[in-house]
């Protein structure tokens, strides 16, 4: 039975120049088990996957999108366009073909795998698109019909002048039994060489241990949003070793790398990138050297590739901008504090923002004079860049060709200052990103929606947005991509909360936030307000979380779809090969109740004991029940 299998795909045929993403090929999913499923999984399990659907997971496009599984039977919900300019954080640029735009298809980018469970076992195939680890290629998508049990797979190529023997996609197929196998075959696949890979990250690392990145620090957004200034980042600067707050117990004390990220609010407006004086009158270079004397790595928000229309850079270079055929600018996304409202002020929707034709040379000139600004001149060595995804719309490019091949042009120029001036390492964190195109340049990624302090967005959800801003939808995702962690990407989760003000989350779904953050993915990001800490509450909560980090110091943790809102989780020491603690995490609304023998599954050896870590529900007999938005961890004994 076959493991692994690599397929290339070519084009063959007279030049011509792709009008819409292209199907290179479909895969039959039954033939797909023919080839592998085997003994390892059990000798009945052919037979069942043919005969039971199946859990799908497939990435967004971009880091926004949703990131977890849809089970059996079930579709994607379609988007309802209150907001008609945020679909383009979510749907698959390009024209898609009548043949798939015309039926219900599960939709999936990059990394997409089928998951059945047999008589309590899983069995995974994934289809991985690995063109882009050594070369070029436009990114893959995959279309999934249940019915005919078809994948399409088509890649956004719209502009791409094709010839005789051109390579189009390259994917690896191939089968696994569970996380732990799931996540070695991936690093396999997308790490050759460790320190090749990550290691321009290395200045960052809190961990000493060997091929592990873990990072962090604070970031301004979720404590000011856009509203700062220079004297409330200069109170937040000093209040952050005065308190025992994460920050301090969790990097200062121990003397590990801390960024501290200045957010969205510094600059006069998109596209005119410099310090708002009315609110740092000391400018940039000022406010970078005063985090760096605090011992800080400075970091600093940016979205270079969106525009304000009403900007002075947009006046003075509307040429820049990307058009349509018809010469009308493409409105990236709506943000009513990047927009006007109608008028000449805003020549799309309300309160659009827009993007640049990165085909165009001296707008790379331009892209390369700000970032040697950013770095060279204010001394920033942790550049957060974000709404990376507008340099993927497809429109009139001025050199032609597609959106793919400018982007890698264009990501290569925002990241190639590896080092300053003064020989100091620095980094790069991608958001709103295409993840398959931007993997090699900006390996450490948001890797879900943005999170929130509220567990949902009510409207938003009943919209069925699947790039809200979530806590909810952004924990479904950092689960959901868990797997790439340290292969793929070093993934960012977003930030930990554990404040008591502005905030609707519950002690629980803090502490969810917190485990999930630190056992599935490698950054830990602050945002509560270092300056009115609340030492009683707020003090015993981050106590409780460093200890809990304390002691899952050494221990790797998998992630299994029980559905599409509750998990098992299990761990693997580093110094053993079984597992010491099991659990299960519930996203649901509703309580769940779950066998003991299903949490004790995963253990090598069998167990009579288990012992408490961590529990949010109870336990009658042979059943435990899970309250809604908890997790709940035990250790064998």
């Amino acid at each position: 039975m076959k493991e692994l299998e690599r397929k290339e795909y070519f084009y063959h045929g007279a030049e011509c120049v792709d009008s819409e993403n292209r199907i290179f090929t479909v895969l039959s999913i039954d033939s797909l088990i023919d080839s592998f499923s085997g003994e390892k999984c059990g000798e009945t399990i052919s037979e069942f996957c043919k005969n039971n659907d199946f859990a799908f997971y497939g990435s967004g496009w971009q880091s926004w999108g949703f990131g977890g599984e849809i089970d059996a039977g079930k579709y994607q919900k379609k988007y309802f366009p209150i907001v008609p300019q945020w679909k383009q954080y979510f749907t698959v640029p390009g024209k898609l073909p009548k043949k798939l735009s015309s039926k219900k298809m599960l939709v999936g980018s990059f990394f997409m795998y089928l998951r059945w469970n047999v008589n309590g076992k899983n069995f995974y195939i994934a289809v991985a698109s690995t063109g882009n680890i050594s070369g070029l290629l436009p990114p893959v998508n995959f279309y999934v019909d249940r019915t005919r049990r078809e994948i399409s797979c088509t890649v956004y190529a719209d502009g791409k002048t094709w010839h005789e023997g051109d390579k189009i996609a390259e994917l690896a197929i191939f089968s696994v039994c569970d996380f732990f196998e799931l996540h070695k075959i991936t690093q396999e696949l997308f790490v050759t060489d460790s320190a090749e890979r990550f290691g321009s990250l290395d200045f960052l690392n809190t961990t000493p241990y060997k091929n592990k990145i873990t990072l962090g620090g604070w970031e301004s957004w979720y404590n000011h949003y856009a509203d700062i200034n220079n004297e409330l980042i200069k109170v937040d600067l000093e209040s952050l070793s005065h308190t025992e707050n994460l920050i301090k117990t969790h990097f200062l004390d121990s003397k590990k790398p801390c960024v501290f990220q200045v957010d969205d609010g510094w600059e006069i407006a998109l596209g005119d990138w410099d310090a708002r004086l009315s609110r740092f009158p000391n400018g940039m270079t000022s406010l970078a050297s005063s985090i760096s004397d605090k011992g800080y790595i400075p970091g600093l928000w940016i979205a270079p590739f969106i525009i304000d229309w009403r900007s002075e850079f947009a006046k003075n270079h509307r040429d820049w901008i990307l058009c349509d055929k018809k010469g009308r600018p493409i409105a990236a996304g709506l943000n009513p504090l990047w927009g006007g409202s109608f008028g000449k002020n805003q020549p799309s929707l309300p309160y659009s923002y827009f993007c640049f034709d990165l085909s165009r040379d001296e707008v790379l000139e331009y892209l390369d004079s700000l970032m040697e600004k950013v770095v060279n001149e204010w001394g920033f060595r942790y550049i957060k860049l974000d709404f990376l995804f507008a340099g993927m719309i497809y429109g009139e490019f001025k050199n032609g060709g597609a959106a793919y091949e400018w982007y890698d042009r264009a990501v290569k120029v925002l990241t190639k200052r590896k080092n300053n001036q003064k020989g100091d390492k620095v980094a790069y964190l991608g958001c709103g990103m295409p993840f398959e195109s931007s993997f090699k340049s900006l390996p450490l990624s948001r890797i879900g929606p943005d999170t929130k302090e509220t567990w949902d967005v009510a409207w938003m959800k009943n919209a069925n947005f699947p790039s809200r801003t979530s806590a909810f939808l952004n924990m479904q995702s950092t689960l959901g991509h868990a797997f790439w962690n340290q292969c793929v990407y070093i993934n960012d989760p977003d930030v930990v909360f554990l404040r008591y003000e502005n905030i609707s989350l519950n002690d629980k779904e803090k502490i969810l936030i917190a485990l999930v953050n630190y056992l599935f993915a490698s950054q830990i990001m602050h945002s509560d307000d270092p300056v009115h800490f609340d030492a009683e509450k707020e003090g015993a909560l981050t106590k409780k979380i460093e200890s809990l980090y304390k002691l899952f110091e050494f221990e790797d943790f998998g992630v299994e779809n029980r559905n599409s809102t509750s998990y098992f989780i299990f761990s693997k020491s580093k110094y053993s090969s079984d597992s010491k603690y099991t659990g299960f995490i519930n996203l649901s609304n509703e309580s769940i109740n779950i066998e003991r023998r299903e949490l004790i599954s995963r253990f090598r050896e069998k167990t009579e004991n288990l012992e408490t870590v961590i529990e949010y529900g109870n336990r009658n007999g042979e059943i435990f029940t899970f309250e809604p938005h908890s997790i709940s961890i035990y250790e064998r004994k």
